[in-house]
């Protein structure tokens, strides 16, 4: 009758019980952290696409402030801009007023005293337009025109904002008077052209607000489902990880069981050689 090999019955139940151990302390960690991947060990290649999407997620995450930040420098652009057509509006009243015989040169003047004022607030408001320190309504700044926005995760995804320019200067306001009826008959011409020319403007400002918001709205689906797949790579099924658990801890249970009948056959070999 072959002898059994007792030493070589132990190593296997120990080696055993050790990989068993292995086994549950991954498969705690995993669930302790909801995590599957933990470690380069757990998964390289899944470990190494979920950093390359995360890197993607952070990066929308990041691309949409940037968006938001833009919109609100145009937001305030936008609001100038009504101000200033609001501006416009009386100065056509009060050069459509002057540009009548029933009116004296005195009260033409008077009249003349409110249009300066208000060119020169037509002036004050644009340059006083400011997001971040930066002018965004007095063709400097931000309303320069070529500001880059990054609107994505990767280099090269940006937007340029478009030039705005709203000073009298620019408008063609500046300089004009309603102190005679001549003058107030050609500021007429001049302000209806800077009109038109304020209400390009605002048009533009406002397709590239709606060109934003739809940026963002593409940057939040892009970001969600990077989000999912990201979690499909990355997170622990607990359910799985439950089920995983509970069969780790019966071959534990089992291998200890055995490495203990292991020991009784051990003691009992011994005994029977010192006989």
């Amino acid at each position: 009758m072959q002898t059994p090999n007792i030493s070589a019955l132990g190593s296997t139940s120990v080696n055993a019980i050790q990989r068993t151990g292995k086994a549950l302390e991954r498969i705690l960690q995993r669930i302790a952290t909801s995590q599957r991947i933990n470690s380069a060990a757990d998964d390289a290649a899944g470990l190494a696409i979920s950093e390359q999407l995360r890197t993607q997620i952070n990066g929308f995450k990041m691309a949409t402030q940037n968006v938001s930040d833009a919109m609100s420098a145009l937001d305030i652009a936008d609001g100038t801009s009504t101000s200033i057509a609001d501006i416009l509006q009386r100065q056509r009243e009060l050069a459509l007023q002057a540009n009548n015989d029933t009116l004296t040169d005195t009260q033409r003047a008077a009249l003349n005293t409110e249009y300066q004022q208000l060119t020169q607030e037509i002036t004050r408001s644009a340059n006083a337009a400011q997001f971040n320190t930066q002018n965004v309504a007095a063709g400097r700044g931000l309303g320069a025109g070529g500001a880059q926005i990054q609107a994505g995760p990767n280099a090269g995804d940006t937007i340029t904002l478009p030039g705005i320019n709203m000073t009298a200067e620019a408008l063609g306001v500046a300089g004009t008077s309603v102190g005679t009826r001549a003058a107030a008959e050609a500021s007429l011409t001049t302000i209806d052209k800077a009109i038109a020319s304020l209400s390009s403007q605002r048009s533009t400002v406002g397709a590239m607000v709606n060109r934003m918001e739809s940026v963002q709205n593409n940057l939040a689906v892009a970001a969600t489902n990077s989000q999912a797949a990201e979690s499909v790579l990355r997170d622990q099924d607990i359910a799985a990880g439950v089920t995983e658990l509970t069969t780790q801890r019966l071959l534990q249970e089992s291998g200890m069981r055995a490495f203990s009948r292991f020991q009784e056959i051990s003691a009992n070999h011994l005994l029977g050689l010192l006989k």
